[in-house]
């Protein structure tokens, strides 16, 4: 299906305007339609192609949230924080249940193994009493199949003996986490059943003005501005007006408000974070290793698609995010981290086989200069601003849970204007859902061409059939899928070459190689 001529938008009107198209706007989407509601989503970018595919890509079980790294006993200091985290917890486990349960296809079980040193912050005894407390939060969820092994039986955990400082090792906690294949695919899946269910979808739309209506009307004014003219009508400018609009922009949030002329204080903080892909001995083959690194922070080495990957940096971004990328000396430091925490790989720059980087945009916190995690929706009227609401700390697991609070919200300050639908979460049922290099059939390429509006060979390569996440990175398909593709998208031979390199730079810039030493 085409995207609607962006002309024909214009002096549209729609209950909600939802700004950023990610697995939250997606969501929302979703489950607004289905309760009724005329919905226009638009994305400046490709649908989800921001910090959805540039996240750990972890379906947490709130582990984290409880093993911050600090000391064990000052977060007993800090009531308030730690009633916070519980809740983060729990809402983790909630969506962990959820999404295990009615999409097990776009998810993946691992062992996660969580070595315990004589040096650590924490116990054994205080890790048995964190997954003690992760259970009660969901006594009858997902099962989280946890064990601890002592030095005694370690030699059934394969990949003990890569571990760093067997002689100080007391304990291996491993349990059972979820890896989302892929993020992408669920937010595209959510965004086009929207679409079936009337909402209005718009990739490589810009919201270039906004504004509230005019003569103290309520409302909003928005005007759209295409960023990708093509043969499918993606060109031009509209002016549309919403009752409400839902700024689910990640973390161009605050760029979005200031688009109104308001100087409302900052309420996202942008984290650069970045990821290495590499292959590892066969004993890693379906584990994963979650361990800290010399600051004190989460690291995580998680298996993917053939590949493993590991993560993450967490550093104060401010510059261009839709160039994000990491750098030379960020890379060096992930596999200086690596080495440390798993020294026997001795991995150097040459084992990398791609990289890549996302900006999380997290709830501004005086007290916390990173970041807080708690996942805020902002009412924006205290600034002037009132039908506006901004959504900050939203992770992928929960983008469920934020859907339903968003409804309810709306539900509580207008009424639907149409009967409610039933959202379907299945999507579609692709061969490529497993993962692995099978080709991908040409009935599917058309599909995906036909119904879900890529603009590019990178679209289809990077969301729609996830083949640039494989260890070739699509690399031994990509001719052949533009050549299905092409008739439907209008492209000449020429203009196959040309997507070709433009793909090729696309890898080299967002999911780099370090150079060589």
């Amino acid at each position: 299906m085409p995207a609607l001529n962006l002309s024909r938008l214009d002096q549209m009107h729609v209950d909600v305007a939802i700004i950023g198209a990610g697995i939250n706007g997606a969501s929302a989407a979703q489950h607004l339609s289905a309760a009724g509601y005329r919905v226009l989503v638009v994305d400046q970018g490709d649908f989800a192609n921001g910090a959805t595919s540039r996240s750990s890509r972890l379906l947490h079980c709130g582990l984290r949230h409880l093993a911050t790294g600090t000391n064990f006993w000052h977060s007993l200091l800090r009531p308030d924080r730690l009633a916070k985290s519980i809740k983060t917890v729990r809402d983790d486990m909630l969506a962990r249940d959820e999404i295990v349960r009615t999409i097990p296809d776009r998810v993946k079980p691992i062992n996660f193994c969580v070595p315990i040193y004589n040096d650590d912050q924490y116990t054994p005894w205080q890790m048995d009493a964190a997954f003690a407390a992760l259970r009660m939060t969901s006594p009858r969820g997902v099962p989280l199949d946890y064990r601890r092994y002592s030095p005694k039986n370690q030699n059934e955990v394969p990949i003990s003996p890569w571990l760093r400082d067997p002689d100080k090792l007391r304990s291996v906690a491993v349990f059972r986490e979820y890896i989302f294949d892929w993020p992408e695919r669920i937010a595209l899946d959510a965004v086009f059943d929207a679409r079936r269910m009337g909402a209005i979808v718009r990739n490589y739309t810009r919201v270039v003005d906004l504004r509230q209506r005019d003569q103290g009307a309520a409302g909003w004014h928005l005007t759209l501005q295409s960023t990708h003219g093509d043969t499918q009508g993606n060109s031009g400018s509209a002016s549309v007006t919403a009752d409400l609009v839902l700024n689910l922009a990640g973390a161009w949030v605050d760029d979005l408000i200031h688009k109104t002329g308001s100087n409302a204080a900052p309420k996202c903080t942008g984290m650069k974070g970045i990821h290495i892909a590499l292959r590892l001995p066969e004993e890693f083959n379906d584990w994963g290793v979650f361990t800290y690194n010399s600051l004190g922070e989460p690291l995580y080495c998680l298996p993917f698609r053939g590949v493993h990957y590991i993560g993450l940096t967490r550093t104060p971004f401010t510059g261009d995010i839709a160039g994000v990328s990491a750098s030379d000396q960020e890379i060096d430091w992930m596999i200086a981290e690596t080495n440390r925490c798993l020294p026997k790989l001795a991995i150097s720059r040459d084992d990398i086989l791609y990289s890549w980087a996302g900006v999380n945009p997290l709830t501004s916190d005086p007290e916390e200069p990173l970041g807080s995690r708690e996942i805020k929706l902002h009412d924006l009227a205290p600034d002037g601003l009132p039908g506006l609401l901004t959504l900050t700390g939203g992770p992928i697991m929960t983008h469920r849970r934020v859907a339903r609070r968003l409804v309810k919200e709306i539900t509580g300050r207008l009424s639907p204007t149409a009967a409610p639908q039933r959202p379907d979460y299945q999507g579609a049922q692709m061969i490529s859902d497993q993962g692995g290099t099978a080709n991908i059939p040409a009935v599917e390429i058309e599909r995906c061409v036909r119904d879900e509006m890529p603009i590019s060979l990178a679209d289809l390569l990077m969301r729609r059939l996830g083949l640039g996440w494989e260890p070739d990175q699509g690399g031994s398909q990509a001719r052949s899928i533009a050549e299905v593709a092409a008739p439907l998208l209008g492209w000449s031979e020429a203009r196959i070459e040309e997507e070709l390199r433009a793909y090729q730079l696309h890898l080299a810039k967002a999911c780099r190689r370090p150079n060589s030493v």
